[in-house]
């Protein structure tokens, strides 16, 4: 598909579908929710969010309570609000006691109150919205509670979402348990009838792929006439992608996935050598390619990171211009 073209129609809105999970997600909705909230010719955003988080508040509200972890929806949430508020600040506040609360987020316990309510996890998500006031849709991938697994190169396996993050790349497979889970309709049409679709940046095996390891999503990539686009991941991370550069990356996508990439976008701005040195003792290095092609998909660089952060991020505004610019190249 590295050849694929838009066949936009002047009278509908683009319509853009962004897969993904955690930050890298929340990050790449952040920087196109300017285009979904504006009044003339608006994209029609959707957010596809992988569930099989198994740490944190959502990994004990989920061993606790049951149901899918709503950590990375929420993140995701808060991503899409399209004005600072006191409710928007409620969602991400994390409890600070020495009690059973500590460390829950509110919205984690918002969202799973509201799907307990209403009984289903895509009502809970639209009533949060309007609440919010979002551009776009979010969806959960599917509501079946799942298990991430993976096996690496020894042989050796993992069970979880933590497990497989602490992994020794590369890893040879990659499944969700149940293994015939099956993703919520919403999410097959978002993407059967997508113009654009993106990967998001962020963990490679327990955020980017993750939601393409549901066999009917992986099919409705392959019959979508849209170029699918890699946004890359800034840093390598500490144990799930350690020592993998970024054709490292791609490959992973290509065979966990089968999924045929049109464009790779990726970031050229070096850190500062003090930022640099911190991610260098964490075991972290920048994702950094000098290549214009890999694997015979087109790399486009563009300086993306944020110089204001304390830690490597995308800067929503340049993002959003790099995203413009490749869909104008496709």
């Amino acid at each position: 598909m590295a050849g694929a073209s838009l066949g936009l129609d002047a009278d509908r809105p683009l319509r853009v579908v962004a897969l993904g999970g955690g930050t890298g997600l929340a990050s790449l909705l952040r920087a196109l929710k300017r285009e979904a909230g504006r009044s003339r010719d608006p994209w029609k955003l959707t957010g596809i969010v992988t569930v099989s988080d198994n740490g944190g508040s959502s990994g004990r509200i989920r061993e606790e309570l049951g149901g899918i972890p709503p950590g990375d929806l929420r993140n995701c949430l808060a991503a899409l609000t399209l004005e600072d508020s006191a409710l928007s600040d409620l969602l991400n506040y994390r409890f600070k006691s020495e009690g059973d609360l500590s460390g829950h987020s509110l919205g984690n316990l918002m969202l799973w109150a509201l799907a307990d309510l209403t009984g289903d996890w895509v009502r809970a998500i639209r009533k949060l919205s309007g609440v919010l006031v979002t551009a776009g849709r979010l969806f959960p991938s599917t509501v079946v509670p799942v298990t991430l697994c993976a096996e690496d190169m020894a042989g050796r396996t993992y069970a979880g979402e933590t497990a497989v993050g602490a992994s020794h790349p590369p890893l040879a497979r990659l499944w969700l348990e149940p293994r015939d889970a099956e993703p919520l309709p919403e999410t097959v049409l978002a993407l059967l009838s997508a113009d654009l679709i993106l990967l998001s940046p962020g963990s490679l095996y327990t955020s980017t792929i993750p939601n393409l390891l549901l066999r009917e999503l992986q099919e409705a990539v392959e019959l979508s006439q849209a170029p699918v686009v890699y946004v890359a991941n800034l840093m390598t991370e500490p144990g799930e992608t350690h020592g993998l550069d970024l054709e490292a990356h791609v490959a992973a996508i290509a065979a966990l996935t089968h999924t045929r990439l049109a464009a790779i976008i990726a970031n050229e701005t070096p850190l500062s050598s003090s930022l640099l040195a911190r991610y260098q003792e964490e075991g972290g290095q920048p994702l950094l390619t000098q290549a214009d092609q890999i694997l015979g998909i087109p790399v486009h660089r563009f300086p993306l990171l944020d110089p204001e952060m304390l830690t490597a991020r995308h800067h929503p505004d340049l993002l959003n211009r790099a995203i413009r610019d490749v869909l104008a190249r496709l």
